[in-house]
């Protein structure tokens, strides 16, 4: 088994970066690069928790006798999985920037000063970096919860003909045929599968939630795109303009 990785909040570079800026009193800039710290480590934990649980779940699956079933299962885990991968990779992708940006940070305070260190925290633009998360998270989210919508079309289909074969083998016995009953949302693999699918997009929307309060309070005063745009169409398109007339009046 390997190695988990280190944290990012205990690689040196990091350590090193935070040291720095508690001893220049850039405390803000430090409270801001180890809020983005901690949230990528946040999300490694979960990512490894997911991972986990999806090769458990892969386990069941395989297990399932109806090969039929289990091909169609085993094609939407492997969506799933694709989908995890590039999360884990854009997470990844982060945590090795931040790394890289720690060292030249610390290299550039010992060339050029407190004030070089402070505009280079500034260029590590953290607020952009969790926006570009926040939408790969978004993505993510809706990508699972449709492999869960597609999980619940194949339960309700062999639902409904093990409906039609108990129905049908009544009526071969002189039996009056039953109406189908409704599907039973926690018994059995599929619908441990779908439960999965379903709990890996509701991680993913957290995820986004969290990059984005994140963003905008490492953006201070500026507001985050999404919440300009939910501003602009939430105002009557008439308030933008002038009422005719009231220019050529002056």
């Amino acid at each position: 088994m390997a190695e988990p990785a280190i944290a990012l909040r205990e690689h040196p570079q990091i350590i090193e970066l935070f040291t720095v800026l508690e001893q220049n009193g850039l405390h803000q800039q430090k409270d801001e690069v180890q809020a983005l710290v901690s949230y990528i480590d946040g999300m490694e934990d979960k990512l490894s928790r997911m991972v986990d649980e999806m090769t458990a779940m892969r386990k069941e699956v395989d297990r399932l006798h109806d090969r039929s079933i289990q091909a169609r299962c085993t094609f939407l885990m492997n969506e799933a999985e694709n989908k995890v991968h590039q999360v884990s990779s854009m997470v990844s992708t982060a945590k090795n920037n931040t790394i890289s940006a720690a060292g030249r940070m610390v290299q550039t305070f010992h060339e050029k000063g407190r004030a070089a260190l402070r505009h280079a925290v500034q260029a590590l633009r953290i607020p952009a970096v969790l926006t570009r998360m926040e939408h790969g998270f978004s993505h993510a989210s809706q990508a699972m919860e449709k492999c869960a919508g597609r999980m619940d079309v194949i339960r309700e289909e062999l639902h409904q003909a093990g409906g039609h074969l108990k129905s049908a083998g009544r009526a071969l016995a002189g039996k009056e045929a039953q109406q189908v009953k409704d599907l039973d949302a926690d018994k059995g693999v599929l619908a441990k599968l779908r439960g999965f699918l379903s709990s890996c997009g509701k991680v993913f929307s957290e995820m986004e939630r969290g990059a984005g309060r994140l963003a905008e309070k490492a953006g201070g005063e500026k507001s985050s795109v999404k919440t300009e745009l939910t501003a602009l169409k939430a105002t009557p398109s008439g308030q933008h303009r002038a009422e005719p007339g009231k220019d050529k009046a002056r």
